[in-house]
């Protein structure tokens, strides 16, 4: 499902999540004269699982969250899946079976499902931000999450930093 890796999908590679990557994957269905390709060459969960991911909303204090817990599994030696073959659903699936893994979600405040949507959420948000275009058709990231990203952009950074992906590296800078 996920082939395509752009500068943003770093970020998502590293935690095993990859619905962040199905923009670029979305972007690999246009024809090189730049013209979008048939919008049914994605497949229908793929475009439901970017969708939710560009809709989903980031709670005020998920960036902070994300980097601890992130150390925290990092600091047990537990690695969440990868992922980069499977939908959401699944990938939350994985989550919650591995071993320590959910305990250490819920120290921080998150299920799994929050976890795979807030990480994939922040992923796309941060492709949204420095400039990934977006496949005809689907809605633009969440007005609300590139707000906050503007307003703590030293909280993008540390969550980019804990995932051990350099923002400038990754992404660039949140414009």
């Amino acid at each position: 499902m996920m082939r395509g890796i752009s500068k943003f999908a770093v970020l998502t590679v590293a935690l095993g999540l990859s619905p962040a990557m199905t923009i670029s994957d979305a972007r690999a269905q246009t024809s090189i004269d730049g013209a979008p390709s048939q919008q049914r060459n994605i497949p229908p969960e793929m475009r439901q699982d970017i969708e939710a991911g560009l809709r989903y909303p980031l709670p005020a204090d998920f960036m902070s969250r994300a980097a601890q817990t992130i150390q925290a599994l990092q600091a047990a030696n537990i690695r969440p899946p990868n992922s980069t073959q499977m939908s959401l659903r699944a990938t939350i699936g994985q989550i919650q079976s591995i071993p320590g893994l959910p305990a250490i979600l819920e120290a921080h405040g998150f299920t799994p499902e929050s976890f795979v949507m807030g990480m994939t959420a922040f992923g796309m948000t941060v492709a949204a931000t420095n400039g990934q275009p977006l496949p005809a058709g689907l809605p633009a990231a969440n007005p609300a999450n590139i707000a906050l990203f503007h307003a703590h952009p030293e909280q993008v950074t540390a969550l980019m930093q804990a995932m051990g992906t350099p923002p400038g590296q990754a992404a660039g800078q949140v414009n």
